[in-house]
């Protein structure tokens, strides 16, 4: 079934909203990449709209073009950005 624009749009307000009241933390790093960067949230399920994969920009269009995505080095860069004292 295919989800309207109205819809999308629905459920990123109700995502934006969780963000504000503390429900849903944006994570600092891709999920897929591991880059601490200003993260988008994507959605694999509209039905479940608070279930968010948080990625860099990069890897979301890569996501949405069909191509595949980075192999997963968070671990690695938030250990180094912790050393580092960023948070």
């Amino acid at each position: 079934m295919a989800i309207t624009a109205k819809e999308r749009r629905a459920i990123h307000f109700q995502v934006s909203l969780a963000i504000q009241r503390g429900e849903l933390v944006r994570s600092r790093h891709c999920e897929s990449c591991g880059r601490r960067t200003r993260t988008q949230g994507h959605h694999d399920d509209y039905t479940k709209p608070l279930e968010v994969r948080w990625l860099c920009s990069s890897c979301h269009v890569r996501l949405h073009a069909g191509l595949p995505l980075l192999p997963d080095k968070t671990a690695a860069l938030i250990s180094r950005d912790e050393r580092r004292g960023w948070r």
